[in-house]
């Protein structure tokens, strides 16, 4: 699509867009981590975790009692500071990804995604077209409320920042990571390492060997669709009790940024 947008508004777009930290520090091939909050929903916790060093806040609505509007005024926070707000969505479907785009989130996290078709929504949902099917608005904290910009110069630089990464966590979801990570649009698969381990009969076991080969399966499913340019990444949930993995992991995958 760039060849038929204006090069000055391509650049202006790109000035006013708001840059996803974590998907600059992957591409560089550098970790990310994110500030999971629990049970301290201020405005002023993105700041603290900007402090901390921290790339990112994780709003986890699957899991928590967090409102959309407490949900927005964190993620705009987020923006102020320079770090990514991060969503997980409460369950696998299109409206609550678009909503949480609308209100400031810059990455979202999809869990239970277990097939293609899934994966292809999250997609949908995400990204504007020609790579989904995202309802456009132009008024929103990720783009600073512009309304001087093409419609065509700000879908292709928000889809470039936006981050979608659905959630392998399920035995199903596993057998079908390759076609899933396979699926244009699909910037990074995410491992939600507790839900798996269960899922897998092992629960809690993270060192064990299953559990170990099945994180590898994942990361070599995100490096095979890493191709023409294109790369796909994989994060890791549920191991912040094990910083030494997640080190591990990281060292021996190069996806797991």
């Amino acid at each position: 699509m760039s060849s038929t947008i204006p090069p000055d508004q391509l650049a202006l777009a790109r000035e006013t867009v708001r840059p996803n930290l974590v998907k600059s520090l992957m591409f560089q091939n550098r970790l990310a981590h994110s500030f999971g909050l629990r049970v301290a929903f201020s405005t002023e916790m993105p700041l603290v975790a900007k402090r901390a060093g921290y790339s990112a806040v994780l709003m986890n609505l699957e899991h928590m009692a967090m409102n959309m509007e407490t949900m927005k005024d964190i993620a705009v926070s987020c923006l102020n500071v320079g770090i990514t707000p991060t969503v997980v969505v409460p369950t696998c479907s299109q409206e609550w990804i678009s909503r949480c785009l609308d209100s400031g989130a810059q990455a979202v996290i999809v869990p239970h995604v277990n097939t293609v078709e899934q994966a292809k929504m999250c997609v949908d949902a995400s990204k504007f077209p020609p790579l989904g099917h995202r309802s456009v608005t132009m008024v929103t904290a990720m783009t600073q409320y512009t309304t001087q910009l093409s419609y065509a110069a700000i879908a292709e630089v928000v889809n470039d920042e936006v981050l979608i990464m659905p959630m392998i966590e399920t035995n199903e979801g596993v057998e079908n990571v390759e076609a899933i990570a396979a699926v244009p649009g699909i910037d990074a698969l995410f491992i939600g390492c507790a839900d798996l381990c269960m899922e897998l009969g092992i629960p809690g076991q993270y060192d064990s060997e299953l559990f170990h080969s099945t994180v590898a399966k994942i990361a070599g499913a995100a490096e095979k669709a890493s191709v023409d340019g294109r790369r796909v990444y994989v994060g890791l949930g549920g191991l912040e009790p094990r910083p030494d993995l997640l080190e591990e992991f990281a060292k021996r995958h190069s996806p797991i940024r």
